[in-house]
């Protein structure tokens, strides 16, 4: 080779040496570049993190708490929350749970100073090599920091603030308070946080009493609360359950026998919680907003404990008994499913609310029926009307024609004709109170009314507890002015305690979360109405329960059971009331359209009627069957049948009938008329009073019908109707005229101004 040649081939070697070193020399520069960017911004971010940490101030740990809801016996009701939590201090959760959080959560717990820098490094490697987010590095303590201050966004912004938060926690906490107020604020599924609320929800437990499985089965949890629920996936559960033991072995916590002991535990999970009582829950926070509404405005998140007076057993009978026999539904135009209702129960003497219903399903409407809608109570007003009758010193004995009559209308010229429900629309008989009231007769309703005055009725029914406004005229005998289903059953409660009216109360009590007590209420009795009379009108309610009464068709679901009511239908069987009480419960049960735009399937006794005796007999399944004493001042006497008179010594067809002390009432001659029954003299058309109306078909009855046993089949309402049904062509006379319609026609109204007999 030429020397011309060997000085060319060392000039290229030369030239790619410069060339490889140039570009040795670019990277080195690029990556030196790199470095002290990354250092700066260390630096700048140190620097940050420093000027941070000194000048913001760690926020007040807040912890939301569920307030809890407790029924009569100490049951938990419900939970109104905005977190579903209730806090335990530390020493009463157990050392297993404590132990199996920190070994699958944060092993190094107690040696680290809120940041774990091995943890951030083994994640970040794990990420990367996976090449996406696998393992999270985060301390229980910057779990508990971004819990507490922070969102659950993730940025870095979130996460530098995270570690900020987590130094300073560290450094104002005892690592045992951060990890009591860590196990207090977790989430861990279906909408629970905490472990205490966690234990009830997956084992009906409090968290002191768990075993070292359950323990670890909630630890398990923490990662995926609704991934690991064993309500959602028991394998996957189970698994992690068994991943926690493991680890716990690992560290050194518990012995290998221990974890294998508790792998081989079942998980049984208590039954999920239902929606018990929202109505009642509802009328509870209305009744401490009333009173406290500082209380009610922190309701939410105070963890606040409410005592009340339900009776969770009978509000899950109530519930039973409304869904199987309320009439089948169907939506309206909102998408509400119709007819709608209330059940309202009362103990009588205290006014203790011992269950309620506003509605066939709160997810639906919160529209709270029971308290917040007024509605036409049709004949069950009567009660009223007779209370007012018999404690003016009337007999039960004296009666009033059932004949067609008018009275004054609502304008000058018109006329108002009351007429029956059924066909004849009277019964051309003289009937007495307690006829007039098994059979609920319009007629002669509207004729004590008249006598009485309107206004008189209006006295009574306030004393009684309606606070509702009512009309001075006479269709208010008939129930043509609206009242709610809880001041129903007040007032019949206060029938039942010898006429001692209590204001129905919901709360007992309110304590906040240290215990204190802001909130106390005890029963407020008073004598509304004379014993003697409480006892009069209760002694003709028990004949609407009887043979041929419009309510008798209760008796297959109380059986023999001493109970007292009314029915009532309003026009157009619009709406439908039973209105009735035992000595130990009363209850108003309503049935009815929102909108009263359609008809219901039958009258008060048919629709309202099951409702009640349904929930009265389980209720009350397996007490002792209680009457009510009669007080002094009542006496019985005997009465002849055909004359209404005392029986005198040629009576034969005789009865007991009540009289208060100081009655007058003439004896009966000896002599009676022996007159065929028929329309036209006067007295009652056979069948007219069935002693089988109300019953239901021989093939419908229980095999044995005995309190508290075997009930009717939902679905197949008994046979009973108020009165007998409409002929075609017939409106619905019988119980509670809307103004202006069905009881009369243009220009007949019922009078706007008391008649002449109002006084």
């Amino acid at each position: 080779m030429s020397e011309t040649q060997n000085r060319r081939g060392d000039s290229r070697n030369s030239g790619n040496g410069n060339q490889n070193g140039d570009k040795y020399a670019q990277v080195k520069k690029v990556l030196l570049t790199i470095l002290y960017v990354a250092l700066a911004l260390a630096a700048i971010l140190a620097i940050a993190f420093v000027v941070v940490f000194i000048f913001v101030d760690l926020p007040e740990p807040t912890v939301p708490e569920a307030t809890r809801l407790y029924d009569i016996n100490g049951k938990t009701i419900s939970s109104l929350f905005v977190e579903n939590r209730v806090v335990v201090p530390l020493e009463e959760i157990p050392d297993t749970l404590k132990q199996a959080v920190i070994a699958v959560e944060d092993k190094r717990f107690y040696t680290h100073h809120g940041v774990d820098p091995r943890a951030i490094g083994r994640a970040l490697i794990r990420n990367i090599t996976a090449g996406k987010i696998v393992e999270g590095g985060s301390t229980i303590t910057q779990q508990l920091s971004w819990n507490l201050f922070l969102t659950h966004e993730q940025t870095l912004r979130r996460k530098f603030m995270e570690a900020v938060y987590a130094l300073k926690l560290e450094q104002q906490y005892t690592k045992d308070e951060i990890l009591e107020m860590y196990l207090n604020i977790i989430y861990l599924g279906h909408g629970t946080y905490g472990c205490e609320t966690a234990a009830r929800l997956y084992f009906g437990k409090s968290v002191k009493d768990l075993t070292l499985g359950e323990a670890a089965t909630i630890a398990g949890i923490i990662k995926g609360p609704e991934y690991y629920s064993p309500y959602n996936n028991m394998e996957l559960a189970i698994s992690r359950r068994n991943l926690v033991l493991d680890l716990m072995v690992e560290q050194g916590v518990i012995d290998e026998e221990t974890a294998e002991q508790a792998k081989t535990e079942p998980i049984d999970l208590a039954e999920m919680p239902t929606n018990t009582a929202a109505y009642f829950t509802d009328f509870v926070i209305a009744e401490i907003r009333e009173v406290r509404p500082e209380i009610a405005s922190g309701i939410y998140k105070g963890g606040y404990e409410i005592y009340t007076t339900l009776d969770l057993d009978m509000q899950l009978a109530a519930e039973k008994a409304f869904s199987s026999y309320i009439p089948e539904g169907q939506k309206d135009a909102d998408g509400i499913t119709q007819p709608q209702g209330a059940l309202v129960a009362v103990e009588p003497g205290t006014g203790y609310i011992k269950a309620l219903i506003g509605g066939r399903d709160w997810a639906e409407t919160q529209f709270n029926r029971a308290y917040q809608s007024r509605r036409q109570p049709g004949s069950a007003f009567k009660i009223f009307l007779y209370t007012a009758v018999l404690d003016l010193g009337h007999p039960i004995v004296e009666t009033k024609m059932c004949e067609p009559v008018e009275f004054p209308g609502a304008s000058p010229g018109e006329v108002y004709i009351p007429k029956d429900f059924g066909w004849p629309p009277y019964h051309n008989a003289p009937l007495d109170i307690r006829t007039a009231v098994a059979i609920s007769d319009n007629v002669v309703a509207t004729r004590w009314i008249d006598e009485i005055g309107p206004r008189t009725v209006i006295q009574y029914a306030k004393r009684l507890g309606v606070k509702s406004p009512l009309q001075p005229n006479i269709p208010l005998a008939l129930g043509a002015s609206e009242v709610t289903p809880l001041e129903m059953a007040a007032a019949a409660a206060a029938l039942s305690a010898q006429g001692v009216y209590a204001e129905p109360m919901a709360v007992l009590r309110v304590l906040d979360s240290t215990g204190r007590v802001l909130m106390e209420n005890k029963p407020n009795p008073k004598q509304a109405l004379d014993p003697v009379t409480a006892y009069m009108v209760t002694d003709v309610l028990t004949s609407v329960l009887g043979p041929g009464g419009t309510g008798a068709g209760v008796r297959n679901f109380i059986g023999g059971r001493p109970a007292a009511g009314k029915t009532g239908t309003s026009d157009g069987q619009l709406e439908a009331w039973f209105v009735g009480y035992t000595r130990e419960l009363s209850c108003a049960v309503y049935v009815g359209w929102d909108n009263r735009e359609q008809s219901l399937p039958g009258t008060g006794g048919r629709v309202a009627g099951p409702i009640w005796g349904s929930f009265v007999s389980m209720a009350l399944a397996g007490r002792p069957y209680k009457g009510w004493p009669m007080p002094d001042g009542l006496y019985k006497e005997t009465i002849c049948n055909e004359t209404g008179l005392i029986a005198g010594e040629e009576c034969t067809d005789v009865r007991e009938e009540l009289f208060r002390v100081g009655t007058e009432w003439p004896v009966c001659s000896g002599e009676h008329e022996e007159t065929e029954p028929t329309e036209e003299n006067g007295d009652l058309p056979e069948g007219d009073i069935d002693d089988t109306d109300g019953e239901l078909e021989e093939g419908d009855l229980p095999e044995e019908v005995t309190d508290g046993q075997e009930q009717p089949e939902p679905g197949k309402p008994d046979e009973e109707g108020d009165e007998e049904e409409p002929q075609e062509g017939e409106t619905d006379e019988t119980e509670g005229p809307t103004e202006g319609d069905g009881n009369s026609k243009k220009p007949e109204k019922e009078p706007e101004t008391p008649s002449e007999g109002d006084r």
